[in-house]
């Protein structure tokens, strides 16, 4: 599965919210390969909107078939990123709707050895304890290939959640041979509400 990521300074002017979103939903969710969609939205009208998709050619047609649907976009993207989905891996809320989501961002270049400690550390260790964490409606973990960085994507049915998500992968520790250099959390996490929510 791959994922594209999409983020934006504020989110559209338009006097109907809500049909603006249902909208997108009905033009976005009709494209070939379509396997999901999280809209999210800052407290500074900062949004972003995560779509999955089960090849990455129908990821990298998201947008040009959206064009084709509705015509230009209705703001300029400061990020527009297509990721392989490495981890997508339910909570122990997963049958709850998400209310909010915390997103790291591990900017690239990582150099191989800490992208592969990151890899052993979370299907080994973080995946493992994250599974205990009431809150927690699904991670999905994103790799880019080419820009070498992570982005990992936490979805929760409350703020509390994602205290939770944030204390438990902060006490999770070193394992024998682990670099702790190598281990420098990610260079920018944001909070958002999740504004739409589309599992598949």
């Amino acid at each position: 599965m791959y994922a594209r990521l999409q983020t934006t300074a504020t989110r559209p002017q338009t006097d109907n919210p809500d049909k603006h979103i249902r909208r997108l939903i009905e033009v976005v969710s009709a494209h070939p390969g379509y396997a999901g969609l999280v809209l999210l939205e800052g407290e500074d009208q900062a949004g972003a909107l995560l779509t999955l998709w089960h090849t990455r050619e129908d990821a990298e047609l998201a947008s040009e078939r959206s064009r084709a649907a509705t015509g230009p976009r209705m703001m300029e993207l400061l990020v527009d990123d297509v990721y392989e989905v490495v981890e997508d891996i339910p909570g122990r809320a997963a049958a709850e709707p998400p209310a909010v989501a915390l997103t790291g961002f591990f900017d690239g270049p990582l150099s191989p050895a800490r992208a592969e400690l990151a890899r052993r550390r979370g299907q080994e260790r973080i995946k493992p304890a994250l599974a205990q964490v009431p809150g927690l409606t699904r991670t999905l973990v994103l790799w880019h290939g080419s820009a070498s960085k992570y982005t990992v994507v936490h979805l929760a049915t409350s703020p509390a959640g994602l205290q939770q998500v944030t204390a438990t992968v902060m006490s999770v520790p070193l394992a024998e041979g682990d670099d702790p250099a190598l281990l420098t959390g990610p260079d920018r996490v944001e909070t958002h509400q999740v504004v739409a929510y589309e599992p598949a």
